[in-house]
């Protein structure tokens, strides 16, 4: 039986750089002032920081993500924060935990 390879695996970018690039689409899909499709595109191309391969992966999630609901997008935007609120908690806790 053949093992099913991701998009990811393709490309050869390993998954934690796979999470950073969706996020880093997630934030300029979010905040830029003009957050059309073409003008996040635009932006990822001019990334020195992304490499082909990486900016094929990140125009697919611009893609996908602008083919979801409204809803669905909430619902991811929702559940960042609550990821970053669980990290930062943790974070303050740490250095709490180290203070004392």
């Amino acid at each position: 039986m053949e093992s099913q390879e991701t998009l990811l695996d393709g490309l050869g970018i390993v998954e934690h750089r796979g999470f950073a690039i969706y996020e880093q689409v997630l934030d300029k899909l979010t905040n830029a002032q003009n957050n059309t499709i073409s003008a996040v595109l635009r932006e990822l191309v001019c990334d020195l920081d992304l490499d082909t391969k990486e900016l094929v992966f990140a125009s697919y999630v611009v893609g996908k993500m602008s083919e979801m609901r409204d809803e669905d997008m909430q619902n991811i935007l929702m559940l960042r924060e609550l990821k970053n609120l669980a990290k930062d908690i943790v974070d303050n806790a740490e250095n709490n935990s180290e203070n004392n």
